[in-house]
């Protein structure tokens, strides 16, 4: 008998320690060039002696090149490459890695000279190599290269640096690579949004005498979201009630299309057409569905008006050029001054890390500043975006890297006057290939160290059996990161582009003409699997019939996510039932207290 209690007990044991520890993720990132780098996170995670105390170690030659160990006037260890003649010429070390588990990654790194791109990079058993990060590694301070990345198989492989200058010397310091089952990772999303999402309410309901009142019935329903989940639209919401059925009850935001930008809104010069973005302001504002503002001006030189461009002719080329500039200001007053008020954000500047036709061709180097300036000028109150694609999605983009994004922000706030300008990261998000969310939630923590509101502006998956799959994972690390703000979906829908023919196409690497890369609804507004997936996310972050009775002390408590809520109270001493409005949002730490007297 004791050898059987004592081989239960063995099992429970081992099931106990199976279990895998719920470790938290360090959202910590620095987008600063520090004298001295800060400790490796997770204390290096697999890597041992991440701070190179121990020497070399496990730290070899990767390609051609010299490698050593330094220390700086403070004492500090470091490993550098030098006699470099090649961009892979740097240090590498081996790891065992797994395709179960999600890896983040950070290094400190520097350069001799100047500044550069350094990036971290993983060598695949078959081409490409997996590109980990990237960032701007300046001389004379540490900068921090935060990245991660997954494996569709198993390996045992160097994980290396690279810089395209072979002149400069590649430091490197404080190196961590830590790896997350996705048990773990889907554990870190619900905690985080339980911290960054929701709101502990505490109701305490007396009677007209102040007495505690016991046994009081509370009932609370979620009536909208103070986080915005959005979708694009089209024009071809205004007269079709069917598709404006399916709309309006599941987002809360919008962004059109094309219908504000100043190709559709000023065909001919001088010609301005408002009627179909007004038609849809006036429709989203009664149906109480924000809108972001899309966009002021694009920098991509192709989508100017023909006409706008056509007013650089016989220029001489010497900036700036007055004539495409003052119709790029009476635009900027146009569409400004018409939606002030009525647009929760502007994109100011579309793809302006991308595009520079306002710095090659009108204006100069300050364009970015100067039309920023000019913004806030026509409109105090409206939030200002940059919006952009590549930012994480297509990681061998190297004109939108973080660090480059967070430089931009830094020169758009250095023209004078705009010093203290607030400027939102707009990730417009269009994802070519399955998202690595471990390198999301990388770029997310280290754009969020600018403290600025982010987006994701234009969000899509791209076409595929697994297009739900991936739009849902995306969804979930956006919403569960304290930095995003909102999310706009890009699956505005119209007849062209989800027709049958459009849905039943199997070449996912073609788009075919005049269709759309995502939608969520067929043209019957029947949902598509990634239809599916939002909806199940809308009632998976709302809170509804939260039902309970107060205590002894008169006091009801819950958690909730925040928004805006109806509140129904009942008890028999009073004659009918109490309602109210209320509004629960994380302005303070601690619970939201609420005293209702009945």
């Amino acid at each position: 008998m004791m050898l059987v209690i004592l081989y239960y007990f063995l099992l429970i044991v081992a099931g106990c320690s199976s279990a895998e520890p719920d470790e938290p993720y360090d959202y910590s990132a620095s987008i600063e060039c520090l004298v001295e780098p800060l400790a490796p996170q997770y204390g290096g995670g697999l890597v041992t002696n991440p701070g190179f105390d121990s020497g070399l170690g496990e730290w070899s030659i990767y390609a051609t090149g010299k490698i050593e160990l330094r220390v700086s006037k403070t004492g500090n260890k470091f490993l550098a490459a030098y006699r470099r003649y090649q961009p892979v010429d740097s240090f590498a070390r081996r790891f065992h890695l797994k395709s179960k588990f999600l890896y983040t990654f950070s290094a400190w790194v520097q350069v001799d000279i100047g500044k550069e791109f350094v990036t971290a990079v993983l060598k695949a058993p078959n081409p490409p190599n997996i590109i980990i990060g990237h960032v701007v590694a300046k001389s004379g301070c540490w900068s921090m290269l935060k990245g991660g990345f997954t494996v569709d198989q198993d390996m045992y492989t160097p994980l290396y640096f690279q810089s395209n200058n072979t002149k400069v010397e590649l430091w490197v310091d404080n190196v961590s690579l830590k790896p997350f089952s996705r048990k773990q990772w889907r554990n870190q999303q619900h905690k985080s949004i339980d911290q960054v999402r929701k709101k502990k309410i505490r109701i305490h309901v007396t009677d007209d005498v102040g007495q505690n009142i016991e046994g009081a019935k509370i009932t609370l329903n979620e009536t909208i979201p103070h986080f915005h989940l959005g979708c694009s639209s089209t024009e071809a919401i205004l007269n079709n009630k069917p598709y404006q059925n399916w709309f309006t009850p599941r987002f809360t935001a919008t962004t059109f299309n094309n219908e504000m930008k100043w190709y559709y809104t000023e065909v001919y010069q001088g010609k301005e057409n408002y009627t179909v973005p007004d038609a849809m302001v006036s429709f989203f504002q009664n149906h109480r569905i924000s809108i972001r503002g899309h966009t002021i001006l694009w920098a991509n030189r192709d989508a100017i008006p023909f006409w706008a461009k056509n007013l650089s002719r016989g220029h001489e080329g010497n900036l700036p050029n007055r004539e495409i500039l003052n119709a790029s200001i009476r635009r900027m007053a146009s569409i400004v001054s018409r939606y002030a008020g009525k647009v929760i954000a502007w994109d100011v500047f579309n793809e302006n890390l991308h595009y520079s036709y306002y710095e090659d061709e009108v204006i100069g180097p300050n364009a970015s500043g100067m039309i920023y300036q000019i913004a806030r000028a026509l409109d105090p109150k409206t939030p200002l975006y940059i919006n952009e694609f590549n930012v994480m999605e297509h990681l061998m983009d190297m004109q939108v890297t973080p660090s480059s994004y967070v430089e931009k922000v830094r020169q758009i706030r250095s023209y004078p006057g705009n010093e203290k300008l607030v400027i939102g990261l707009g990730i417009q998000g269009h994802f070519g290939s399955r998202p690595n969310v471990s390198h999301v939630r990388a770029v997310l923590d280290y754009l969020g160290e600018t403290k600025m509101p982010i987006w994701f502006t234009e969000l899509d998956t791209k076409r595929g059996p697994n297009q739900a799959v991936h739009l849902e994972d995306v969804l979930r690390e956006a919403y569960a990161h304290p930095a995003v703000e909102g999310i706009i979906i890009w699956g505005g829908w119209k007849p062209t582009a989800c027709n049958q023919t459009c849905l039943t196409d199997r070449n996912f690497d073609v788009l075919p003409k005049g269709c759309a890369e995502m939608c969520l609804t067929d043209n019957n507004f029947n949902n598509l699997p990634t239809g599916d997936v939002v909806d199940k996310l809308i009632r998976e972050w709302k809170t509804t019939n939260v039902k309970g009775v107060t205590d002894k002390n008169g006091t009801f408590e819950s958690n909730v996510f925040q928004g805006g809520y109806s509140l129904t109270i009942s008890h028999p001493k009073i004659p009918s039932v109490v309602q109210k409005k209320i509004r629960v949002i994380n302005e303070n730490a601690g619970a939201l207290e609420l005293s209702i007297s009945l």
